[in-house]
């Protein structure tokens, strides 16, 4: 069944994930803030609107006027907190039944252990000030809507690749420790199965299946990009490995990227 689909946030998740629901037929509605991107989003055969979430009265836009509405703002954006109350009030407002919140799994603390939906904390972020776990429950608990959580691993895929960090860094730590990744193929896959599916009132960790350690991945991926090859203090730190059985199992979901190994190696 074909839905009207609004997406918040046309950038490096939202705009191909809009390009991907029309093509299988959805009715898709893309904001933006930047009238230069209005092109791009046209050409994705997108229903392009120029929205600043930061004015108040943006209930009252017809961009709104839809089924169900994806929420990609990242966390680090200005007045987060302020801006996710402003989404919610005008989804209230209007005739939104289903929400999919993109959220991280930067909610788990590092365990050193396997982590499932159950173990995220309330963890205030360092760089935006903002507890995502508070913004996931202020979704999940409202009653006027129903709302699935995504929480994404490391994002990569076409332009945004893995080791593209390593170019401000030359020595790591944690050498031994597992990475936590996810591509965008998966990204997109994973919430058209949710519409697909109708899964809502759910929250899914999304994380590729095999978790390479630090040392291996980032070598490969500074070989991949021609850089040099990164050191590795003897420094033990933290970590965490995100589990995503639970989204596997009830969305009978497999990866089309499993291995970030893999990945590197095809380039």
């Amino acid at each position: 069944m074909n839905r009207t689909i609004s997406i918040i946030g046309c950038g490096w998740l939202g705009l191909p994930l809009s390009k991907e629901l029309a093509k299988i037929g959805h009715q898709v509605h893309g904001s933006t803030t930047q009238e230069m991107k209005i092109p791009l989003i046209e050409g994705a055969n997108v229903k392009p609107y120029l929205l600043d979430i930061n004015h108040k009265g943006i209930k009252n836009n017809v961009f709104f006027d839809s089924e169900i509405i994806i929420i990609t703002l990242p966390p680090s954006s200005d007045n987060y907190e302020e801006n996710i109350s402003r989404l919610i009030e005008a989804i209230e407002y209007n005739t939104i039944s289903k929400v999919i919140f993109i959220s991280s799994s930067s909610v788990y603390p590092n365990t050193n252990k396997r982590v499932k939906e159950s173990d995220a904390k309330r963890i205030i972020s360092k760089h935006s000030g903002v507890a995502l776990l508070d913004i996931e429950n202020q979704f999940i608990k409202n009653k006027n809507f129903e709302s699935s959580i995504l929480r994404f691993a490391g994002l990569y895929g076409p332009d945004r690749h893995p080791g593209r960090f390593l170019k401000r860094k030359s020595q790591l730590a944690g050498g031994m420790n597992p990475v936590n990744l996810i591509h965008l193929d998966d990204c997109l896959a994973i919430i058209k199965t949710i519409i697909e599916k109708d899964a809502w009132g759910y929250i899914f960790n999304a994380c590729a299946d095999e978790h390479p350690t630090r040392k291996e991945f980032y070598t490969a991926a500074s070989q991949s990009l021609g850089l040099p090859k990164p050191e590795f203090t003897k420094e033990d730190t933290d970590f965490k490995i995100v589990d995503s059985s639970y989204l596997k199992t009830t969305l009978s979901y497999q990866f089309l990227h499993p291995d970030p190994m893999v990945d590197l190696e095809a380039e």
